[in-house]
This record gives C-alpha cells, sequence and structure tokens, in this order.
C-alpha cells in the first residue's frame, strides 16, 4: 500500500516534531519554534491532529526512514529557498535546549545530506 504524501508545511510540521521528539526530551523552547512554524506556514490554522498521531506512534527506530520520506514529501513540493528556510527552523529547534544531542544531529544531517545543502 502506498503511502500518502504531505505537502511541505505538513511534512515540515512532522519533521520538527520528530526532531523535537528524538532525544526522548521535548523542551518548551522547541515547542516554541515549532509554534512559530505554524503559525508562519499555517496562518488560518490547520488540523495537525493527524501529524502529531503519526509521529507518537514511531519507535525510535523508525524516526530515520521517517524523516527520509518526509524529507522526500518537502523536497518534491518546495523551492530550494524554501529548503534552506526550513532548515533555519530545524536549526533553532534543535539549538533550543542549548544541547545538541547524537539523535538530533543524526537527523538534521540527513536533512542537510537529502537536500544535498
Amino acid at each position: 500500500m502506498e503511502r500518502a504524501k504531505f505537502n511541505k508545511d505538513v511534512a515540515g510540521y512532522e519533521m520538527l516534531l520528530l526532531l523535537a521528539e528524538s532525544d526522548g526530551d521535548f523542551d518548551p523552547r522547541e515547542g516554541e519554534t515549532i509554534i512559530d512554524f505554524i503559525q508562519q506556514k499555517f496562518p488560518l490554522g490547520g488540523n495537525l491532529d493527524a501529524a502529531i498521531e503519526n509521529i507518537s506512534s514511531l519507535s525510535k527506530d523508525d524516526f530515520m526512514p521517517r524523516i527520509d520520506e518526509l524529507a522526500e514529501d518537502f523536497y518534491s513540493d518546495s523551492s530550494e529557498e524554501e529548503r534552506k528556510e526550513f532548515l533555519q527552523f530545524a536549526l533553532q529547534l534543535v539549538r533550543a535546549d542549548e544541547k545538541l544531542a547524537k539523535e538530533e544531529n543524526m537527523l538534521i544531517t540527513r536533512l542537510f545530506e537529502a537536500w544535498d545543502i
């Protein structure tokens, strides 16, 4: 069965959730970055409950394959400038708690490599 493809904004939201959850410690400062992203990308609101449910149902072993899928979805629906803008959000998020966990580093490095940035 083929999975549903997400638009860049929903894919971006899920990638930020993955990054925030990857170290097992969701910091409120990370949440602020996600809220900033939502306010910019979903100004009229949106039902993001399904995205939260998708991420909460994953095991840690599923994070890397999931980030690959989401990165592909985002890539196919975005410009290079939009990808660079998203990576700024992602970097802001992983730096929010002033420590870069190895899990966060692995996922964000994967994004840079997937998008050849």
